[in-house]
């Protein structure tokens, strides 16, 4: 008899809870107590939300605690007349240059006979002369005194050459430019032996790295302007796309060193007084080099060549394959340019470029490499502008050669257009600051470390900067296997691990004028626009429960208890041009650019439930219009009051008429 009422107890307490947790499961969709007293304040959060796990808040790129950036419309009407769809990629016109008389073939030089008709005399023989960089100069090149004379073939063992054909009146008919790649036996031998020493410290793998840069390309321009190689990096190589990648300084060369050296360029004893060369820095492909890596470095345009132009250079070749030389000897061959000098002997200047970053790659595919390439002149002042027809065959050639089976291939920009009337929209500023990053590693590799995967995953809607590219570098150099767990406050986080989701601007180092994030405040309850967002957000609800209006009600505001504004910075919506690198560097701001987009975070009481719901709205000043964008939180208890419907889903949203 004296267990009878520990029994009892024991059911009342077991009922207790069950009726406890049946209450909180209809209370709120954010499952917990404490989320009850959850403040306006941290609803951008995006481990808050009350949906099930997405990757990422509808109306987004970015949405975690401390940086929004807003998702645009691609073709928003803003930008329509400064942009264009459907651009044709550049080509070299077949009529205005004649067909080449030389070719080549790995290490082999061969002469085309079939097309001498099309130039002037009989061919009689051709020969070649080295092309080579003298000593400490990065701004020269020097042509050999020694002739090979051949009449069909001839295998070269140098890197550049520059070809003359004769007619049998000893008449120049024909010149031409070539880059190969040769062996180097004493480079080899030394950098098998780095490599081995490499290897015994113990790190797990070996990846390859081909790094391809455009000049100026948003990621909202690579989607316009370079579809074909967008849908090869998504597809077949299954990239990762970073949307929320944001430029950290003003124009190439201090963008793109962060992302190799990890510095500023402020940070460095480089300055445009003392102009020195930065030979003595360790750039990525000089760590990689140390490592046993062979290493490419190839630009084109070399009179804007990112740490040559109104710089020093490098007084040593960079690289153990450095194509500026011949890209020098290139520009001063006036007579073989067309198509406002894109074109060379008939040939783009990109795809000439593409072709010796394949030839190099594919000469040393079971060797470990490092391979950086940037094409600056296709894209470098105009939006309209591209070369997706040689990106695309050249990422299918590296596919269909299996060249990319050991590398991780990352596809990048250093900004947006930084020139022309488009700046002067928000979207044309969020363009400029954030430019195209993807990332893609093989697949054995993804699918030998999922974590990383996962991690690369998140990332693409984290804010993320050129540093975490040159950490993401040294990680691939020292492989351990082992995530780490970054803190939001380090400027440099590797992409291999998880960026934080309370990574901010300020914490990554991002000056206001180059911030995408959006900037949070509070605004009166009473505005006009916040009541029109909140209408708009009853709309939405409204739509979800329609298919049941002849069960649930359908709501009206009752009142608007909270509202949030996020909206550019100042800063960045007048910023007009930034003046010198390091020394004096200023900024200068003028007018307001057109096309403000604003996120309205309202809390409202609808009735007749008394239901109170949180969610986003987007204003438009360009089209003066507001959309409902992503989930829409219900915070306060729903109880019984839904029993109407069976959507699960619904629950939240219906009150059931039979209950007024």
């Amino acid at each position: 008899m004296r267990q009878f009422p520990k029994i009892l107890v024991l059911v009342l307490l077991i009922s207790l809870i069950g009726s406890t947790l049946l209450f909180l499961h209809s209370t709120s969709d954010y499952q917990n107590v404490g989320t009850l007293l959850h403040s306006q304040t941290n609803v951008l959060s995006h481990e808050l939300q009350d949906e099930p796990t997405a990757k990422i808040e509808e109306g987004y790129i970015v949405h975690t605690s401390h940086c929004q950036i807003p998702d645009v419309d691609l073709w928003h009407p803003s930008i329509l007349q400064y942009v264009r769809n459907n651009s044709p990629s550049l080509a070299c016109s077949r009529i205005a240059t004649k067909p080449p008389l030389t070719y080549t073939e790995d290490d082999m030089l061969y002469i085309n006979k079939t097309n001498s008709p099309f130039y002037n005399g009989s061919l009689l023989f051709c020969e070649y002369v080295e092309i080579f960089r003298p000593p400490n100069n990065d701004f020269k090149f020097d042509l050999g005194h020694k002739r090979v004379v051949f009449t069909e073939k001839v295998l070269v063992k140098k890197e550049f050459i520059k070809v003359y054909c004769y007619s049998t009146n000893n008449t120049l008919m024909y010149q031409n430019l070539h880059a190969f790649t040769p062996t180097k036996p004493l480079l080899r031998h030394m950098k098998d032996n780095l490599s081995l020493r490499h290897k015994r410290r113990g790190y797990l793998e070996q990846l390859n790295v081909l790094m391809v840069g455009l000049d100026s390309v948003s990621r909202l321009n690579f989607h316009r302007q370079f579809p074909k190689t967008l849908k090869i990096l998504r597809s077949n190589l299954k990239a990762y796309e970073m949307y929320g990648y944001n430029k950290v300084r003003d124009n190439t060369f201090i963008n793109l060193t962060p992302m190799f050296l990890g510095k500023y360029v402020e940070e460095t004893d480089w300055n445009e007084t003392n102009n020195e060369p930065f030979d003595k820095y360790k750039f990525a492909w000089k760590r990689f080099a140390d490592a046993g890596y062979h290493t490419l470095f190839a630009e084109d345009a070399p009179s804007i060549a990112i740490w040559n132009f109104e710089k020093e250079g490098f007084h040593h070749p960079p690289a153990d394959y450095y194509l500026r030389p011949f890209s020098l000897a290139m520009a001063s061959t006036s007579s073989m340019w067309t198509n406002y000098k894109h074109c060379f002997g008939g040939r783009l200047e990109t795809d000439i470029t593409l072709e010796y970053v394949y030839n190099f790659i594919k000469s040393r595919q079971r060797a470990p490499h490092f391979a950086f390439t940037f094409l600056t002149r296709p894209t470098y002042d105009s939006v309209n502008q591209n070369t997706d027809q040689s990106h695309a065959q050249f990422l299918e050639s590296m596919i269909r050669s299996r060249l990319l089976e050991n590398t991780i291939l990352i596809y990048f920009s250093d900004h947006g257009i930084r020139r022309g009337d488009i700046l002067s929209t928000y979207i044309g500023k969020l363009e400029e600051r954030l430019p195209a990053m993807f990332i893609s590693l093989p697949d054995w590799f993804a699918r030998k470390y999922p974590q990383i995967a996962q991690n690369l995953e998140v990332n693409q809607h984290r804010l993320t900067t050129p540093f975490d590219i040159n950490a993401l570098l040294d990680n691939v150099l020292r492989f351990t296997g082992i995530p780490k767990h970054p803190s939001a406050n380090m400027r440099s986080i590797s992409l291999f691990d998880k960026v934080p989701q309370d990574r901010s601007c300020a914490s990554a180092t991002i000056d206001d004028h180059w911030c995408t994030c959006l900037q949070q405040q509070p605004v009166p309850v009473s505005d006009k626009k916040v009541i029109r967002a909140a209408k708009v957000l009853i709309g939405k609800i409204n739509k979800k429960t329609a298919a049941h209006h002849k069960v649930c009600a359908r709501y009206k505001l009752d009142e608007i208890t909270d509202a949030l504004q996020a909206t550019p910075t100042h800063k960045l919506m007048t910023f007009k041009l930034s003046m010198n690198d390091v020394i004096g560097r200023k900024e200068y701001y003028g007018e307001e650019a057109i096309g403000r987009v604003t996120m309205y975070h309202v809390t409202i009481r609808v009735k007749p439930s008394g239901g109170v719901f949180q969610g986003t709205v987007k204003y438009d000043s360009t089209t003066n219009s507001y959309r409902s964008s992503g989930y829409i939180s219900r915070t306060n208890a729903y109880g019984s009051s839904s029993f109407c419907v069976k959507d699960h889903s619904l629950k939240k949203y219906c009150y059931c008429k039979e209950l007024m």
